[in-house]
């Protein structure tokens, strides 16, 4: 019996025993909760600024931020520094956002620095970039010299590769990943210099410096000018770019609308745009502008945080994603001032071959009332849901959209209330045959006028029914501006003259005309270009 319950007792003593070390194991292996990283005081900035628009934002410019030393921590690990994009600041990465605990559940040290933009006013790439290449070298001496991988976020990956290229900044950095940067611009910038755009713009500070940058006429002139740079891809450069354009209310839902017209895009940034011609695109996801620069896509890049990853030839999905950047020219865009003493109408032309219609309405304050006529006269208050854009180019923008499956054709009427002094923005995007055919697609003019070329689609229109009225402004100078109109023709290209050198001109053509059975039709194209 004594026997017996011997052994009884050593068995138990051996399962306690081995019990202890799986119980340590598996307590540890549950991620750390982590304080928020520390800020450390700005030295003072040798560059200064002044913006054209307020964002908001009160951080301060020069500021960064360490990150807990994990206790998992590789020294042979880069430290990971993340770069925030236009109009935000450090905090993204670690506000509602699991990207910091990620990087450091990963065992990498994190840093996190305030641009320009965190002090209230977009900047463009080159005074982010000397502000950033100086925090580099100051984060770097802090880390004792260990290099650092740099983690971009949207327009913070062009503030990078400019910080890294023209001011020096290389030396201090292994690798570089961008999360959907717009390396070639972004078409929504070009959006917000329109003539349609320009009320709503103004109110919300939209058109600041980083804004004014991101057109596509002005990252044309910027690549042609920095890829030609000896220390352009001395560093490299791992990008990643977004398909999904969150749900219908979502913050990146306008811009994915209207972006659709140029390709697949995480609605603010198209997949074409977020690929550096001297880097690896190395993933293209189901990602929003938003989800991704969370933790989601760290697995995604984590083999390319360090040391030379061979490039290698993109995949064929990546390259079809990339490659479907055909634009479609099916939307109507519409601007203007909102008055308070009366109901504002906006009239919306609507052809016979619609199958569905998206009303896309930005104001910079939420409405008393929207109502929607249809052309047969019947009024009412449309199912929607308006949301607060928290970021983008219209970051502050009130949405509103309206979802119409086959439409009337004929003149629809939104009749809106505001409560104060307001302006509006809207984007009609119609699923119908396709009413123009070819667009220019120059991006820098090289002498002092160029054509621009447009063309109707001639099986689905009537030729002699066409008008295009072209609005040419200068963008940082919305008073130099000239009209041209061309009707009567499916060649609706126009000769357009240019003053000023070494500027951006946004281009803005409203196209009206009617459809081979007699309906009535309108959309809008809106360019930019550089002139040299």
């Amino acid at each position: 019996m004594c026997k017996k319950l011997s052994m009884v007792f050593i068995i138990c003593m051996l399962a306690f025993g081995l019990a202890l070390p799986l119980s340590t194991t598996a307590k540890t292996s549950q991620p750390t909760e982590i304080s928020d990283p520390t800020p450390h005081n700005q030295s003072e900035l040798n560059f200064s600024i002044t913006g054209k628009a307020n964002n908001g934002n009160t951080e301060t410019p020069g500021e960064w931020y360490s990150g807990e030393t994990p206790p998992n921590l590789d020294p042979n690990n880069p430290v990971l520094l993340f770069v925030p994009g236009l109009n935000n600041v450090a905090q993204i990465f670690w506000t509602d956002n699991d990207m910091y605990q990620t990087a450091y559940d990963a065992g990498y040290q994190t840093a996190f620095i305030q641009l320009y933009d965190a002090g209230g006013a977009s900047a463009d790439m080159w005074d982010n970039g000397a502000l950033l290449a100086g925090k580099i070298a100051e984060i770097s001496d802090h880390f004792e010299g260990k290099k650092i991988t740099v983690v971009a976020y949207s327009k913070g990956g062009v503030d990078t590769q400019t910080a890294l290229t023209y001011y020096d900044a290389w030396r201090y950095v292994d690798n570089v990943i961008t999360l959907s940067s717009p390396h070639h611009g972004s078409q929504l910038a070009d959006l917000a210099y329109s003539s349609g755009a320009g009320w709503l713009a103004n109110l919300l500070g939209a058109q600041g410096d980083g804004t004014y940058a991101l057109q596509m006429g002005n990252m044309a002139n910027f690549r042609s000018q920095i890829d030609n740079e000896p220390r352009a891809y001395h560093n490299h450069y791992y990008t990643l770019g977004g398909t999904s354009w969150g749900s219908v209310f979502s913050s990146t839902w306008f811009g994915g609308v209207y972006l659709s017209q140029y390709g697949a895009n995480d609605g603010v940034v198209t997949a074409a745009s977020s690929a550096l011609p001297g880097g690896q695109q190395i993933s293209i996801g189901d990602w929003n502008h938003t989800s991704i620069r969370s933790g989601i896509t760290f697995p995604i890049f984590l083999p390319y945080l360090f040391n030379s990853t061979s490039y290698g030839s993109p995949t064929k999905q990546i390259m079809d994603i990339v490659d479907k950047n055909t634009p479609s020219f099916n939307h109507w865009v519409d601007g203007g001032p909102l008055n308070t003493d009366k109901a504002n109408n906006i009239t919306i032309t609507v052809e016979n071959d619609v199958n569905n219609l998206s009303l896309n309405l930005m104001t910079s304050n939420y409405l008393a009332d929207i109502k929607l006529v249809s052309p047969s006269g019947k009024i009412t208050t449309p199912t929607m849901k308006s949301t607060k854009l928290n970021d983008g180019i219209f970051l502050g923008a009130i949405q509103h959209v309206i979802l119409l499956d086959k439409p009337e054709s004929g003149e629809w009427s939104l009749q809106l209330t505001a409560k104060e002094k307001d302006a509006y923005l809207l984007v009609a995007t119609f699923d119908s045959l396709t009413k123009l055919a070819y667009r220019s697609n120059t991006r820098i003019v090289e002498t002092n006028e160029m054509i621009y070329q447009l063309q109707a689609n001639s099986h689905s229109v009537e030729e002699n029914s066409l008008k295009a009225t072209y609005e040419i402004t200068q963008s940082n100078n919305p008073s130099n501006k000239k009209n041209f109109t061309v009707q009567g023709t499916p060649n609706l290209s126009q000769l357009i003259p240019f003053h000023n050198r070494d500027e951006v001109y946004n281009i803005t053509i409203d196209v009206e005309g009617r459809t081979k059975s007699g309906e009535k039709f309108k959309r809008t194209i809106i360019d930019s270009v550089y002139v040299k």
